[in-house]
């Protein structure tokens, strides 16, 4: 009874452990300027112009918030959450940026997914 009772234990503080890291993360990502004129230069580009860079911005946490919310949402099956990513993904405003810049979007939102346990690049 007592190793049933632990490995249950075990079993569900790990579930609740991976969650809190993937919503913590989602939530860091959130609050961070993933923008910011100092990131740009590291990527060897030149910053995008104020507007496009709030764009960005309120792109990335507008879909970051809404994976979240699929994240936290336990009655959705691994696949319905990989579809409902997708479907994310899809949406995303990606023509209203250049090429450098949606890559910058696509490496920013990238490690959100993969900390849901799925491979970013084959949904983005």
């Amino acid at each position: 009874m007592k190793l049933t009772l632990l490995v249950v234990f075990v079993s569900l503080s790990f579930g609740v452990s991976a969650m809190d890291k993937t919503v913590k993360l989602i939530d860091d990502l959130i609050l961070k300027k993933n923008f910011g004129i100092e990131l740009w230069e590291p990527r060897g580009l030149n910053p995008s112009p104020p507007g496009v860079i709030l764009s960005l911005e309120k792109t990335t946490n507008e879909f970051l918030k809404s994976l979240r919310h699929i994240h936290l949402k336990s009655d959705l099956t691994k696949d319905l959450k990989k579809s409902n990513i997708q479907t994310l993904v899809d949406n995303l405003p990606w023509l209203d940026f250049d090429t450098e810049e949606r890559e910058f979007l696509a490496d920013t939102i990238a490690p959100a997914i993969e900390s849901m346990g799925f491979n970013p690049w084959s949904i983005i």
